[in-house]
């Protein structure tokens, strides 16, 4: 079979999550689709007290567990979450998708031998290797405070001296030293963020028009820099829908890095996360 997600960037890290197979609903989804910007997911709809869905269940964790954090699934009651039933147009119980970089695609309808879809994963797994998403999920009960890296805490010195070229540039040696630093990541798209601000006048940015992509994404960015991410989100993600589907990536990445520059955990990222979703599916 062919699996279709269509043009993908490219990212790699190792990844903390509290199982390879997770139970979600309408909610909790929102925690993990952005870790399909990172490594492949396979996300399974499914009915409770379904024997094809529970034999279905069995086979998917043992696989995924095999594969060594290659991947993680999201299992979805399909009953208890109609409105992910209804984005992904759900028409059979069980069914499975595999979702990267926020991308869906059809896997499987129905229960299938395990050898069929030991033979799913690999594709899926071929197709995330192309698109250079090769992080690992690792299972990680316990949680410890970031600390900051060396090459960090000078990109924190340069920018309270107001050097933000300087800054990025450390943000970016970070990450290539390691990958998987939160810290450097979310350092990288605030300090992008300085740098596109800086010398403008945030008063006018925020009361100016519509007129172009350029100043809705202007815009957006003072009005984020001002706490007004609720607006910002809404700037970016009506510019995301109105743009034809190929040209879209470019905005898709600028609102995945204000998520970064909000933080992951606030409410106005939790719902633009959402929303981001249900227009990507």
């Amino acid at each position: 079979m062919t699996v279709d997600f269509g043009n993908l960037g490219a990212s790699a890290a190792e990844i903390n999550v509290p199982a390879l197979v997770l139970q979600v609903d309408a909610s909790s989804i929102r925690d993990y689709l952005a870790l399909s910007e990172k490594l492949p997911i396979m996300l399974i709809f499914v009915q409770a007290g379904d024997p094809a869905s529970e034999n279905l269940q069995r086979s998917v964790k043992a696989l995924v567990e095999k594969a060594g954090g290659s991947l993680i699934a999201l299992v979805v009651d399909a009953a208890a979450s109609p409105e992910l039933a209804q984005a992904f147009e759900l028409n059979q119980i069980p069914s499975a998708y595999g979702l990267l970089k926020g991308q869906p695609a059809p896997l499987f309808v129905g229960d299938q031998p395990m050898e069929q879809i030991q033979h799913i994963i690999t594709k899926v797994l071929e197709v995330a290797k192309e698109n250079g998403l090769t992080a690992k999920a690792k299972v990680k009960e316990a949680t410890r405070e970031l600390e900051p890296s060396p090459t960090v805490v000078l990109a924190y010195d340069a920018i309270d001296k107001g050097d933000y070229q300087a800054a990025l540039g450390l943000y970016e040696k970070a990450l290539l030293e390691n990958p998987s630093d939160v810290l450097a990541e979310a350092g990288l798209a605030q300090v992008k963020l300085l740098i596109r601000l800086e010398g403008q006048d945030l008063d006018a940015l925020i009361a100016s028009d519509e007129s172009t992509d350029d100043a809705v994404l202007l815009k957006a960015d003072a009005l984020i820099a001002t706490g007004m991410a609720d607006a910002g989100f809404k700037l970016l993600l009506g510019l995301f829908e109105k743009t034809a589907k190929d040209a879209r990536e470019p905005i898709r990445l600028r609102i995945v890095e204000m998520f970064l520059v909000v933080g992951n955990d606030q409410p106005e990222v939790i719902e633009a996360r959402k929303a981001l979703s249900l227009l990507l599916f």
